[in-house]
């Protein structure tokens, strides 16, 4: 898969007109005899976009209408799609536009051509606001217009190869309704043309798919006729005589659903959410964007009690020294939460108090305890960071540090300038406000149970609580409650913040800084919180004067610097993380733990001369999801995560690509069993 930084920006030239122009692939970006109106001959009106949509609307679910593209260039064909989806009035169908982007413009460049049509002006300030530029993957991005009290619309950009993006698609039963084929033409640009790419554009089509192109090159004409597409050639636009449409047949390959897309799973309409806290409130949110009605069951006798109760919590990106699929993971989750934040911040008039400060991590915050394995000095260089996108993470002097972050800090560091912090109980509150989610308080659940296809709750005298045909455990460490979940290696991490109270200078700090602990700017309540301590394997949640004392001391650094007393009676609060044994999440779909291949892992019960064989992975137990395991980057991780997990429930394209969604889900731990079996077997 493409790797984040592997990507690079168009190289462009403005013609006398101010189009911009391709050299590198000798074409245009739109035509000359007007771009805008093309795309909507070739594209808009060629796919039948308004009438369709208008009969999804009157579908009893009519779920998601999904456009995928191929060549998003200066996003002018998804400007359109926008506008006409805003004429069209919908309000119960969602549209999803994906679309894919080898090189992608510079922001700079992207503005420039978009004044091109004064008419989209509106449209294209709200892309500009969102649009990223760098890093390759999937990013997906939340846009609204005008008004706010609309749906989203869900724009996901694929950054790098085509092909390889497309094929890390990772939702069962997502498809494509519409396809608009406007990559630079076949004969400068074949590999956006090819066999393989025709292949994976009619695999991930259903029955009544369309699709259309300016182009009629032969050899694609042929090809989709061979896969199974019904093709017309059209009058083209402008100068040009013909255009391309087809149609997808029905065959035994094609998705389930009906033309307009509603696959098996887009019927769930019940879920069940164990857990009030971030994980299980973005989760809850997520399904009831989709139509979805969201019961939530919290034990204690609020939502937001356990980890996710702190006035304050940073939001940043956990870095990684290699340029591995972790690393893409924390780069895209922290992406995404960022647009999370941004729109949840905008639909409530900020009522989650979300500050886009800035993150500053001093260099000392590397040489602590945690981190004395002989790789500290490595991790201060500049360059063990290289991978990173500027615009996301940078080295910052001690002599820059007073200019960025408001008082004078005596070392280096690194900023993610686009990083901050947030009230993560008051999200969780915007988050399950919603028309179609019911909390639950003091509720306690002792087991859960699947009866013809549907998932029960169950309490300690065995009695049935809830029924839906989703369910998603969000209860941290205590998944393991829960037979189906029993075996994840989930456990308690305590941590406690102390809150100091304000300083006549501590108005000053302009962003969060991180030495050995973190300390945030002056909060609504003339508080700063400072955090937070790990202590593995407890969960008592009594303030302790040795954890005060440690975060007093090892936040001294950018304490002093604000003349912030340390306050002489215990204040703060403690709770309880839940950690994984790789200290990643563990999220999605839950194997069913009956099945041979899951109690044995797969290699047990084979001949021993045959110790590279074998089975399948375990088939997920239907309606089931987990997300846990978050620890103290849970304020990143869980916004995806719920978008994960709510599109492999109803049947939606995720924003995760096949490889990172693989590294989060529980199917990791039965696989790397069965690598520990093999090698066991081979010895």
């Amino acid at each position: 898969m493409t790797q984040p930084s592997d990507i690079q920006n168009a190289h462009i030239t403005w013609q006398d007109d101010g189009a911009p122009f391709s050299p590198d692939y000798d074409d245009v970006y739109f035509s000359r005899q007007g771009g805008l109106a093309e795309t909507e001959h070739v594209f808009l009106r060629a796919n039948d976009l308004q009438a369709r949509w208008l009969a999804a609307e009157q579908q009893v679910n009519p779920g998601v209408f999904t456009v995928a593209e191929l060549g998003f260039g200066t996003g002018l064909n998804f400007l359109s799609c926008w506008r006409l989806w805003q004429q069209t009035g919908c309000q119960r169908l969602r549209l999803h536009f994906i679309s894919c982007e080898k090189h992608p413009l510079s922001h700079a460049a992207l503005q420039q051509a978009l004044l091109q049509w004064p008419e989209l002006a509106d449209l294209s300030s709200e892309l500009l606001a969102h649009y990223p530029d760098h890093s390759g993957g999937y990013h997906r991005l939340i846009l609204r217009a005008n008004d706010d009290r609309a749906p989203a619309i869900l724009l996901d950009l694929y950054y790098g190869d085509a092909l390889a993006l497309l094929q890390q698609q990772c939702s069962p039963g997502a498809g494509v309704d519409a396809w608009f084929l406007d990559g630079f033409t076949p004969a400068h640009n074949p590999e956006l043309w090819s066999q393989d790419i025709l292949d994976c554009i009619a695999g991930l089509s259903r029955t009544g798919t369309t699709l259309s192109s300016y182009s009629v090159t032969g050899r694609v004409v042929r090809a989709l006729r061979e896969l199974n597409f019904a093709v017309e050639k059209r009058q083209g636009f402008g100068n040009k005589r013909q255009m391309l449409f087809a149609r997808k047949a029905g065959d035994d390959d094609t998705l389930d659903g009906t033309p307009d897309g509603t696959p098996d799973a887009q019927r769930r309409q019940s879920a069940v959410v164990i857990g009030a806290g971030l994980a299980g409130a973005t989760a809850a949110r997520a399904l009831a964007g989709r139509g979805v009605t969201v019961t939530v069951l919290e034990q204690l006798a609020d939502i937001a009690q356990g980890a996710s109760g702190n006035s304050q919590a940073v939001v940043q990106m956990r870095l990684n020294k290699q340029a591995d699929t972790h690393w893409q993971f924390h780069l895209h989750s922290y992406l995404y939460a960022l647009r999370y934040y941004e729109d949840l911040a905008r639909i409530s008039n900020n009522a989650i108090d979300w500050h886009s400060c800035g993150v500053l991590t001093l260099d000392s915050a590397y040489t602590n305890t945690r981190h004395q394995s002989g790789k500290a000095a490595a991790t201060v260089d500049g360059a063990v960071y290289s991978h990173y996108p500027t615009q996301l993470l940078h080295k910052v002097s001690a002599a820059q540090t007073q200019a960025i972050s408001g008082i004078r800090l005596p070392e280096d560091g690194y900023l993610q300038p686009r990083g901050g912090w947030l009230n993560p109980a008051a999200t969780c509150r915007v988050c399950l406000d919603h028309p179609l989610i019911t909390v639950r308080r003091g509720i306690r659940v002792v087991a859960i149970e699947n009866h013809n296809g549907r998932w029960q709750t169950l309490d300690d005298q065995h009695r049935q609580l809830t029924d839906s045909d989703i369910l998603i455990v969000a209860n941290s460490y205590a998944a393991r409650d829960f037979r189906q979940t029993a075996s994840y290696p989930v456990s308690p991490l305590r941590g406690q913040i102390t809150e100091v109270p304000a300083s006549s200078q501590s108005s000053d700090l302009k962003m969060v800084v991180c030495s050995e602990r973190y300390l945030a700017p002056l909060s609504s309540n003339g508080q700063h919180c400072i955090g937070a301590s790990y202590v593995k394997g407890s969960v008592g949640t009594e303030l302790t004067a040795e954890e005060q004392v440690g975060n007093l001391e090892k936040s001294a650094l950018v304490r002093d610097q604000l003349a912030l007393d340390a306050p002489a009676e215990l204040r703060g609060r403690a709770s309880i993380r839940g950690s994984s044994g790789d200290y990643m999440p563990i999220a999605g779909s839950v194997p069913d733990p009956d099945l041979p291949e899951t109690r044995y892992g797969g290699t047990q019960h084979l001949p021993p001369h045959d110790p590279a064989k074998t089975l399948t992975d375990p088939a997920p137990l239907p309606g089931l999801y987990i997300t846990t395991g978050h620890g103290s980057h849970g304020t990143a991780s869980c916004p995806v995560l719920a978008e994960h997990i709510a599109c492999l429930a109803v049947g939606e394209a995720s924003p995760l690509p096949l490889a990172l969604a693989e590294c989060v889900s529980p199917i990791r731990f039965i696989r790397r069993q069965r690598r520990r079996q093999h090698n066991q077997a081979k010895r």
